[in-house]
């Protein structure tokens, strides 16, 4: 078959892959444009950023996920626009919400008899903060309740020297003390032998963590929440424990938190 100028196509020119106009334009980095660039455009700016980022695959310290089914990445991608918060619109992720707290009260092994109540973060951090801010209004009404000075000294937080940097923030952010439990060769968890030295009656709370970063090792959890529950037997300001799961703050119900 022979081809000539009838055979041509309407377009007098081809779109290439990454040709735009915009390549013609400097594109300010910490400001808006004046103009807008095509979306297309815009991805691959973005993704061309983080060609030399590190792979999340390889980062044995995340705290993060490094892999996820695409199934999983599928809904994620779907429900972008969903206002999470606004329960009533959006019944039905409302009450998927509500199945994952009544999963982790069932790993909890929390009784029909307990009432639980769980909300759903943007990522562990919040979740640490949430957990944080419980226990310290906890503290608070047990405290005021009983007659402390609240203004005496700051209120604490007993941790491992392991503790990730939210709990940190936290305790910045909320101007609470933070005593740290020191980690040794003999003690790569928390030192369960020391660690009631640092509560007293403005204690909110311990918090177990269940994978150090820089050991490796978990917290001793059920022999931690025994002292709690021993100390809590012989004063009357109760002490919670809380535990941190990967940065990821609990509070089980089933624990002693009168």
């Amino acid at each position: 078959m022979l081809y000539g100028k009838e055979n041509r196509d309407e377009a007098e020119y081809l779109e290439p892959i990454f040709g735009s106009e915009s390549e013609q334009v400097d594109l300010p980095k910490y400001k808006l444009n004046q103009k807008s660039i095509e979306p297309r455009m815009a991805y691959q700016l973005v993704q061309d950023e983080m060609l030399d980022e590190g792979n999340a695959r390889l980062n044995l310290a995340t705290f993060c996920q490094t892999y996820m089914e695409p199934e999983a990445v599928k809904l994620m991608s779907q429900t972008l626009e969903k206002n999470a918060i606004d329960k009533s619109e959006y019944p039905r992720t409302t009450e998927i919400e509500n199945r994952c707290v009544n999963m982790i009260a069932d790993l909890w092994n929390v009784s029909e008899n307990e009432k639980f109540m769980g909300t759903s973060t943007i990522g562990s951090s919040e979740a640490c903060m949430l957990g944080g801010m419980a226990m310290k209004f906890a503290w608070r009404k047990r405290a005021e309740k009983l007659g402390l000075d609240l203004n005496a000294k700051k209120p604490n937080l007993v941790i491992s020297s392991g503790y990730q940097v939210c709990w940190e923030k936290f305790c910045v952010y909320w101007d609470i003390e933070m005593r740290e439990v020191p980690l040794d060769q003999e003690h790569m968890s928390i030192n369960l032998d020391k660690v009631m030295d640092y509560v007293d009656e403005y204690t909110i709370g311990i918090v177990g963590i269940m994978g150090i970063t820089y050991t490796g090792r978990y917290d001793d959890i059920k022999g931690l929440n025994d002292l709690v529950e021993a100390y809590n037997q012989q004063t009357v300001i109760k002490s919670i424990f809380t535990l941190t799961l990967l940065q990821v703050a609990f509070m089980p119900p089933s624990l002693n938190q009168s």
